[in-house]
């Protein structure tokens, strides 16, 4: 008969009958969680905040059994999967899908499995431990989404109920408050400190529902709970406002899950009592960016949009606090200096609790202590404080292990009191904050600091006026994060630990006033750890108009002069599930110093690595920029005409009337259109100088519409081009250059350099600038066109323009490239990796990023790794590697590859080997002969390199992106680092 245990413990949430990182069983699992009915036997917790439950029933429950269980994970919102298991089989049922009123576990049952060794193996590959850290479970499971989980469907439903309270009449702030009161009422009964007993007494009825139908009740009812729990829950403004008794039928049908159009009842699938306190806070976000158009107008710019307010999602606030808050007393002070609706605070103040308890149950004199007196928060919106007050008390009410009576419950203010109202650069100016900011010897000062300031760009005016205000630090050109940073520093002390959500841009930018500006912040707080999520962006902010980087500051021991950066990948299980993961190959250093003389490498090591980093700096000392050759050849880089608006166009332009135009889809791969339109234009905002459209020309498509090469185009005859291109028009003596430049603005060398240093392409958006195109390297174009390789690209460049792209001469056109700038085979596999890595800003790439990788892949990586390492060797003594490729079966969710010392000069010898067991038994065997605990090592680790005597064990996801020749070329150069540090020989 099968147990709970076997089940787990074939699936790798056991190991050796122990549970492995993230599991809790029995009574443990059931304490770590908020419900109703649902009592788990066991969970699993991943780096991610993910959870699965299982549940053991010697019988199968039945179906409303599971609906109801379902109902409940689904509420919680960090849920994907219910693992429903039985001597005779296990179902497993998809966590995120929105509870139906009927057949619900029907409905959401994902897969069916006997409990026999076949099919636990399948299960294993499908959501064992190893399918759920590495994310092979979000490649076989599309069904799951996140769209359908408690937070997307709550936010939805508010605002269908925000809009048609708006439209029935009611002004929106105040329909927002009535929301607000309702879901805190709802929060109340569905926790139990109103029970329908006391309902009654206050108005006579049982339900709220019901109580929202009678205006008389609603108001008695209203006014006991403000009179019982005082504060900023009920302010008295909003308190005032009376309502329309259309307005709360319409709450009161939201209730009963009544559908507006058709007045039909379905299910209310919502458990306040259950889901997340910090949810409240993204209803904000709703709210602030919810002024709805009239009909047939376009919308228009919230306040909060044009301000750069958004939700910061919660795998960010657990990124920031789960660095910033680590090995606290509990007795530290917190400061949001742009707090919004608190969703940092929150769950700051969640941590302080359980730290100043130390795990144990908190009395409420504890709960209040932290919440009046170690928790503050500035913001310029009231009604984004009160969001935060009214979060902050359902916090401590949940904290509150016994929160009866309710009488016994009031709450003193927090807003003016640890919460203000107020513009950030100068709260502590103001009257009602002065006290709680001022010392007698100068500012307050706390010990963590965080926040996601606003990163709005406000144009030329919002930037002239930032720069008037005073001040000697560098301004930042787009946006105002860092100045947020710098005045929140002020609040700081020597050992302040920050962690602030940033628009990545100007860590990353081309101009140097935005480098100067970062430099200056990270120079200030230093040292600094950057979290580059700009891979996220569809996502984690998809609102907001840059990417995002968390900074970090004071939290970790590192040198002061050293930078640690962490790039965060792309990854299905993120974009499905709003989380992500970091492995130990996504975490670099960088000198300031380093950053500061050649500031493109703090992106290329965030895009590439080390050896990234080496040729870029290699390739700026051999060759000059594109735009210095081009100075010698009597020409320039120059942006296209901007036509502009004819009634403003005042520049001269008769003289290009006559001219051919080439538009933003005309131009292809080598190819210009010999039929085009004549410009005709007598005048244009910006027409340029006829002498830039003189060929032949060579130009540069500014977007990368369908992959990562640049397109460029030769154009033999004169003609105008816009603004969607870059062009050069070179001498006529000079057209093999022409040709030359344009072979190597085509190749993969181009692609990987624009990734790993253009101000945007790679970060967020497929967009080249003048400026990227200008400084990339290259030989000199006048010899390079008289070397074999430069008539090769010449060639080349020929055979294109007559017959269009073909993939196999397009290699030969990057083996022409490297030719001409002499790159090694360790440095063309560099590139045709960038080439690769860069195609993933593409859909298409980024799957094939994370499809699994096969035998020929796992080949090309090792020949790399090997590599190397045979040059080490072949420098130090009579041995040499042999590698051996364990070829799993496709789905497996890890590969591996084992290297071995031997004696024998030569080569690396490699094979492979089609092992019969599974891989839980792959990984066992090579525990045992190393006496080493891989299954507990790969949790939360993702890559695992193990060292034996005379052996290097290399366990890693199954994804191709963990296996680039590229990777393996760095993995090796981490062995010869590790072993040179142990003294190997």
């Amino acid at each position: 008969m099968t147990r709970l245990e076997d089940v787990l413990e074939a699936t790798g949430y056991l190991i050796d009958g122990k549970p492995a990182d993230g599991v809790l069983l029995g009574q443990a699992a059931r304490d770590s969680r908020r419900g109703r009915t649902f009592a788990p036997d066991a969970s699993w917790k991943g780096p991610s905040a993910l959870k699965v439950y299982f549940k053991f029933a010697e019988d199968m429950p039945s179906e409303d059994e599971v609906g109801t269980w379902r109902k409940e994970i689904w509420n919680e919102g960090f849920s994907p999967l219910l693992w429903v298991i039985s001597p005779q089989r296990i179902d497993v049922y998809n966590g995120f899908g929105r509870p139906r009123p009927q057949d619900d576990a029907k409905a959401n049952l994902l897969t069916t499995f006997q409990t026999i060794d076949a099919a636990l193996r399948e299960l294993d590959a499908l959501a064992g431990r190893l399918a759920m850290e590495t994310g092979s479970f979000w490649v076989q499971t599309p069904k799951i989404n996140r769209r359908h989980s408690v937070d997307h469907q709550l936010l939805q439903d508010l605002g269908a109920l925000e809009n048609d309270l708006v439209g029935a009449g009611l002004d929106r702030l105040q329909g927002q408050a009535l929301i607000g009161r309702v879901i805190f009422t709802q929060y109340l009964i569905d926790r139990g400190i109103i029970n329908g007993e006391r309902l009654e007494a206050l108005s006579g009825c049982h339900e709220l529902s019901t109580i929202l139908r009678d205006i008389v009740a609603t108001r008695r009812l209203f006014d006991w709970l403000r009179a019982t729990f005082n504060g900023d829950m009920f302010p008295p403004a909003s308190a005032t406002v009376d309502f329309d008794p259309a307005h709360l039928v319409r709450v009161a049908d939201f209730l009963e899950a009544v559908e507006p159009i058709t007045g039909q009842r379905s299910l209310f699938p919502y458990q306040f009592d259950v889901i997340p306190v910090e949810l409240i806070s993204s209803i904000y976000e709703q709210f602030a960016h919810s002024a709805a158009p009239k009909a047939g107008q376009r919308p228009k710019s919230t306040a909060a949009s044009t301000d750069g307010v958004y939700y910061t999602r919660l795998p960010v606030v657990s990124l920031v606090l789960d660095e910033v808050m680590d090995g606290l007393t509990g007795k530290e002070t917190v400061l949001d200096l742009t707090c919004g609706s608190g969703v940092f605070l929150v769950e700051a103040f969640r941590r302080l609790v359980h730290q100043r308890t130390r795990g144990s149950r908190p009395q409420r004199s504890e709960i209040r202590d932290v919440l009046y007196g170690q928790v503050f928060g500035v913001d310029i919106s009231e009604a984004a404080v009160r969001v935060a007050a009214f979060s902050l008390y359902l916090a401590a009410l949940e904290l509150d292990t016994d929160p009866q009576p309710p009488e016994a419950l009031k709450f003193a203010p927090l807003i003016g009191r640890t919460l203000f109202v107020g513009d950030a650069r100068t709260i502590d100016t103001t009257p009602e904050a002065r006290s709680t900011f001022s010392l007698p010897d100068g500012r307050r000062t706390f010990d963590i600091i965080v926040g996601n300031p606003p990163w709005s760009f406000k144009g030329v005016a919002g930037t002239a006026a930032r720069r008037s205000s005073g001040g000697e630090a560098p301004t930042q050109p787009r946006g105002e994060g860092l100045d947020f940073m710098l005045r929140a520093a002020e609040f700081s002390h020597a050992k302040t630990r920050f962690g602030m959500v940033l628009s990545a841009m100007p860590f990353f930018a081309g101009s140097k006033s935005g480098v100067a500006a970062a430099l200056h912040v990270v120079k200030t707080l230093a040292p600094v750890t950057l979290v580059n999520l700009s891979n996220l962006s569809s996502w984690l902010f998809p609102g907001a108009k840059m990417p995002a980087m968390a900074l970090f500051s004071r939290h970790r021991p590192q040198p002061a002069d050293q930078i640690t950066l962490v790039q965060v990948p792309w990854a299905p299980a993120g974009q499905r599930t709003h989380t992500f993961d970091i492995a130990p190959s996504d975490v670099s250093t960088l000198s300031i110093g380093a950053w500061e003389a050649h500031p493109p490498r703090l992106k290329t090591l965030a895009f590439g690595g080390r050896r990234d980093l080496r040729l870029v700096d290699e390739l700026c000392e051999r060759f000059g920029s594109v735009s210095a050759e081009l100075i010698k050849l009597g020409t320039g880089l120059r942006d296209g005409l901007i036509a502009g608006n004819p009634a403003r166009a005042s520049g001269d332009a008769r003289a290009l009337a006559d001219l051919p135009l080439l538009q933003a889809r005309d131009l292809r791969p080598f190819g210009v259109p010999d039929e085009l339109p004549k410009f005709g234009l007598e005048a244009a905002e910006r027409p340029r100088n006829l002498e830039q459209y003189r060929a032949p020309l060579v130009l540069i498509k500014e977007f990368l519409s369908k992959g990562a090469r640049p397109v460029v185009g030769i154009a033999n005859r004169d003609m105008v081009y816009t603004d969607a291109y870059f062009g050069a028009a070179l001498p006529p003596l000079h057209r093999d250059s022409a040709a030359v430049l344009a072979g190597v603005l085509s190749s993969a060398l181009a692609a990987w350099w624009f990734l790993m240093t253009a101000s945007e392409f790679g970060l967020w958006k497929q967009r080249l600038f003048r400026s990227d195109v200008a400084g990339l390297p290259i030989p000199d174009l006048v010899a390079a066109a008289q070397t074999e390789s430069g008539a090769n690209i010449i060639r080349l460049a020929a055979q294109f323009s007559a017959d269009g792209l073909d993939d196999t001469a397009l290699l030969a056109l990057d083996e022409a490239v490297f030719d001409l700038y002499g790159l090694d085979e360790d440095e063309r596999l560099i590139v045709r990796d960038g080439l690769f890595k860069a195609g993933c800003e593409w859909t298409p790439g980024q799957n094939a990023s994370i499809a699994p990788a096969q035998r020929d892949q796992l080949v090309e990586y090792t020949s790399a790794f090997v590599r190397p390492l045979d040059r080490w060797f072949a420098a130090r003594g009579q041995r040499r590697l042999c590698a051996e490729i364990f070829e799993l079966e496709p789905r497996m969710a890890l590969r591996v590859v084992r290297f071995s010392l031997e004696e024998g000069q030569g080569p690396s010898r490699m094979a492979t080997r089609r092992p019969d067991e599974a891989l839980e038994d792959v990984l066992a065997s090579i525990g045992r002969r190393l006496n080493v605990p891989l299954g507990s090592l790969l949790t939360g680790q993702r890559e695992l390199r193990v060292h034996g005597p005379n052996e290097i064990i290399v366990i890693k996801p199954a994804a191709v992106r963990y296996w680039l020749p590229s990777v393996g070329l760095a993995d090796a150069d981490a062995v010869i680092a590790e072993s040179m540090t142990r003294g190997a020989a």
